[in-house]
């Protein structure tokens, strides 16, 4: 529904309900947007901004006022020309900021701007002041309609005006509505005043769509200003994100739509892969716990063996940051992958330490590092190597992927032998502790 850096994006979008369409999108379609409650919705969540005290800080532009989301209550005067000549909302300040681009506060003007049909029903200032639905402009010699846009029925249009007024197509030109051709007579009139750039951003930044006959609402879309610095932390996104989603539950929660600015999908995505790496590295702790069991046949040598993984993994998630790594695919990858790395010395190490020959814990360890070290040790030291290569690569997704292997590995190595097994010397299990298969001899008599 909103965001952006700087400037609006298309962000709230409606689309209609077909066959190759999933009905409702986001809650409603474009379809209802004809009702009066939805008119009305609409317009109190683009009309928001001016209300002061938004927390989503749509109309911001400083930093302080973005992070103390309390924005002064303001709204930008019309100017009188575009108003009395055309039926034109047109800031009479370019400094002034609205916060929104919004097709329907257009259409209010417009309506307005439609009774009485002044201007072209009449030409003079007598007849003008004669009728208490017009006023007569001196500056400009022109009849106006006095109807104010504020005055747009607070229960909406019912269907059938609003959709007569979107949809009647216009005497000037067949191919476009009355509405349509409204908007363009607007976007000419704002390059006549060297305002190209409002006319373009409008353009491209709200509208409404109909079908090919002209009788239906097909598309719809509304953009709002959101100065979001991208170099947000997650936890500092998500508090926006929310934000935004009680500006929007508050002023218009049923209006429906779907959101489609990419920063606002990259920040879904990103919540998204977080609930993913929290998940699939705690899927891949319960496996990893199966492997030990079914390795060690010990429960309790599997428990320490668990806590070295979960120590390795979450001294990698420490240092993610620390690197200045932000989570995207790549990151949400290694951090479920970190898990089944962790898991080879590790089994190695408990494999011999609940085979040694021996009961006392600081013997089995012992004799665990005698049979397995050397062998762990050759494997990190030719795996860090390997991984060392990729830092010459000149594609950044295989220079981070080896330091993601050199870092695990490296941890890995370094937890199992100086982690682990003085672990197992203090709390370790020996003689048949821990054990879930026990093997008994059976003598025979005669």
């Amino acid at each position: 529904m909103y965001m952006c850096c700087n400037l609006a994006e298309p962000i709230k979008e409606w689309g209609a309900s077909n066959a190759e369409n999933k009905a409702n999108y986001g809650g409603t379609s474009a379809f209802n947007l004809k009702k009066p409650g939805m008119q009305q919705e609409l317009l109190a969540l683009c009309s928001a901004p001016d209300l002061g005290n938004d927390a989503a800080a749509t109309r911001c532009s400083t930093r302080e006022c973005l992070v103390r989301g309390s924005p002064l209550a303001d709204r930008c005067t019309a100017e009188t020309d575009g108003w009395e000549l055309h039926g034109f909302f047109v800031r009479e300040t370019e400094t002034c900021v609205t916060g929104r681009y919004c097709w329907m506060e257009d259409f209010k003007y417009f309506w307005a701007y439609k009774q009485g049909n002044c201007q072209k029903r009449l030409t003079t200032s007598a007849a003008c002041v004669a009728d208490t639905g017009c006023r007569w402009s001196t500056s400009n010699n022109i009849c106006y309609s006095a109807t104010s846009p504020d005055s747009y029925p607070s229960t909406g249009l019912d269907e059938d005006t609003f959709l007569s007024l979107l949809t009647n197509v216009s005497a000037e030109d067949q191919s476009v509505t009355e509405f349509e051709k409204y908007m363009q007579d607007k976007y000419s009139y704002l390059r006549t005043r060297n305002r190209r750039y409002e006319a373009d951003f409008h353009a491209r930044y709200t509208g409404v769509r109909l079908n090919g006959l002209k009788t239906q609402v097909m598309f719809s879309w509304i953009s709002f200003n959101a100065t979001f610095p991208r170099e947000n932390t997650v936890d500092e996104a998500n508090v926006w994100y929310n934000r935004w989603q009680a500006f929007k539950d508050t002023h218009a929660p049923n209006i429906g739509g779907y959101q489609t600015t990419d920063l606002y999908l990259f920040l879904v995505t990103q919540n998204e892969m977080v609930k993913a790496a929290t998940m699939g590295i705690c899927l891949s702790l319960l496996v990893a716990f199966i492997v030990l069991l079914a390795t060690t046949c010990n429960w309790w040598s599997s428990s320490l063996g668990l806590v070295c993984i979960v120590c390795i993994t979450a001294t990698f998630l420490g240092i993610v940051p620390l690197l200045g790594w932000s989570l995207g695919e790549n990151e949400c990858i290694f951090m479920i992958a970190t898990v089944g790395l962790s898991v080879d010395y590790t089994v190695h190490l408990l494999h011999a330490y609940d085979n040694a020959p021996v009961s006392a814990r600081t013997a089995r360890a012992h004799a665990a590092l005698e049979e397995m070290g050397i062998s762990v040790a050759n494997s990190a030291i030719t795996t860090l190597f390997a991984a060392a290569m990729l830092f010459a690569c000149g594609f950044y997704f295989f220079f981070q992927f080896g330091g993601f292997i050199f870092m695990v590995i490296g941890l890995s190595i370094l937890m199992s032998t100086n982690f682990l097994m003085p672990l197992m010397m203090l709390v370790g299990p020996e003689g048949d502790q821990g054990k879930m298969l026990r093997r008994r001899k059976i003598g025979s008599t005669e």
